[in-house]
């Protein structure tokens, strides 16, 4: 930030003429300290993966320990940017560079994960835009902001409900990861888990909410949908070896309709996560929690037809394939998606608290990792892909009747591919990984704006783990239902 500490201010001081020697070395000096700074500055953010409010008070830091090494004053750091930092040509195109790094850097940090963060980029930008425009004084900017965004994320951070209710034994199992941490920024979360061979085969844990709190699940709807895909083989109303066009002829003509349904359940028909339109709409309304995945079939279809279909026959993980895959069925079978759901998974195992969130809401506001509240996921044409609503006590109902054989679709759970990972194979949609424990697990996680999800089922011992949370705590939820599933080995 301080990038006009670094040159020498003979110069510009005291007047030299800035074409001649003098002039020239300081302007070279100031060149030399900017784009020193400002690789070290990005580097170390990067290296240490710092957050908003880390990568700012890292600059501010970098600025003490630049401005005390070529020993200048500290009291320039406060003065107005006129005076101080930004009275020569090399001041003023540092404090330039300093407020287009700082979202240059919020940008790439959380690309990967906009639609849980954005909103801190959009306000961290805000904030840093609107106190400089007000102090003109960019190193005092930059610690307003840091401040200011760190008091955001501590009020905003969801903390972990009090209420506790359900099986004391698994409360307990619980407390462990609760004294590691492991349970920090959740609010409420509903555990249970399923021992066939047990005295008491279904446990349920809750804290805050209770059993029978309705949830996202997010993409634990694939495996629900490879469920009803693998039934509606055995129905002969699909095959895997069919082209998708054979039941979406929407598609025909198009190289995305070539594709099978076999490579939409595993992963391999190289359709993108998900299509441009969709990603679009997300980017303008996740950063203030509005729901953005509404798109609808027509518009899903024409995302389908231009793919580029880049990585077709390795894996890659696609919600927008599992949505095609997902409305082919349904259209196979003369339904809607919502009621093929209902009618082949849901009503016959008594799932009564399970449906598919379409037309309107079925759950309240969830809330993102970093805090912020976030509208339930209203589906159209993507609920195959992430749009059922379900409970603890429900899902207990669907892994009992997948450990017990009872469940239409099990072929769905037997691995027909590999996936990117060495030890894991993928069946229509289910994942199968085997672990060190020598435990095969079949499974599925999910994840919403506002909800996270993970389903785990040890076949061969006739155990699962069940884990629901309304705040996208991601890999925590998984990790939280790997744990638990490996301690009832």
């Amino acid at each position: 930030m301080a990038l006009h500490s670094f040159h020498r201010p003979a110069a510009d001081e005291a007047g030299t003429d800035s074409s001649s020697g003098p002039g020239r070395r300081g302007r070279r000096w100031g060149q030399l300290a900017a784009v020193v700074f400002s690789a070290v500055w990005i580097v170390l953010g990067w290296l240490l993966s710092l957050d908003a409010v880390g990568f700012l008070v890292l600059g501010i830091a970098l600025v003490v320990v630049f401005q005390l090494g070529c020993r200048r004053p500290l009291r320039q750091l406060v003065a107005r940017d006129g005076a101080g930092l930004a009275r020569s040509r090399t001041g003023k195109v540092g404090v330039a560079a300093v407020l287009l790094l700082i979202p240059a850097y919020l940008v790439v940090r959380y690309a990967t994960t906009w639609v849980d963060n954005s909103w801190l980029l959009l306000l961290a930008v805000g904030v840093l835009l609107l106190a400089y425009v007000l102090l003109r004084r960019v190193v005092v900017a930059v610690a307003i902001t840091a401040v200011l965004v760190a008091g955001v994320m501590w009020v905003q951070t969801p903390r972990l409900a009090r209420g506790r209710s359900g099986d004391p034994g698994l409360l307990t199992q619980l407390s462990d990861p609760h004294r590691m941490g492991s349970l920090h920024g959740y609010r409420d979360l509903a555990v249970a888990t399923v021992d066939l061979n047990a005295a008491q085969p279904v446990r349920l844990a809750n804290i805050g909410g209770t059993a029978s709190t309705p949830m996202e699940v997010g993409s634990l709807t694939k495996a629900m949908t490879g469920l009803v895909v693998a039934d509606s083989i055995r129905r002969g109303e699909l095959r895997l070896d069919a082209p998708v066009s054979t039941y979406l002829p929407q598609l025909h003509g198009a190289a995305a309709g070539d594709v099978t349904m076999g490579e939409l359940v595993t992963h391999r028909a190289g359709y993108a996560e998900f299509g441009a339109a969709t990603l679009r709409r997300a980017a303008w309304s996740a950063p203030v929690g509005r729901n953005w995945i509404t798109t609808s079939l027509d518009q899903m279809m024409q995302e389908v037809r231009s793919g580029a279909l880049a990585t077709r026959g390795s894996y890659s993980y696609s919600t927008l394939g599992a949505a095609t895959a997902g409305q082919a069925a349904a259209a196979a079978a003369g339904m809607s998606y919502p009621e093929l759901m209902r009618t082949r998974l849901f009503e016959p195992l008594g799932m009564a608290a399970t449906a598919i969130q379409t037309g309107h809401r079925l759950v309240q506001d969830g809330k993102t990792a970093s805090g912020l509240a976030v509208q339930p996921w209203v589906f159209d044409a993507y609920a195959p892909g992430g749009a059922a609503v379900s409970t603890a006590t429900d899902l207990t109902i669907l892994a009992t009747a997948l450990l017990s054989g009872t469940a239409p679709g099990l072929d769905a759970l037997t691995a027909t591919a590999s996936t990117d990972q060495s030890n894991t194979g993928i069946g229509d949609f289910w994942r199968v990984t085997h672990w060190q424990t020598g435990q095969t697990i079949t499974w599925h996680n999910g994840q919403t704006a506002g909800y996270t999800s993970y389903l785990g089922l040890d076949r061969e011992h006739h155990k699962a783990v069940i884990v629901l949370s309304d705040v996208a705590v991601d890999p925590g939820t998984t990790d939280l239902g790997v744990g638990l599933l490996a301690q009832a080995r």
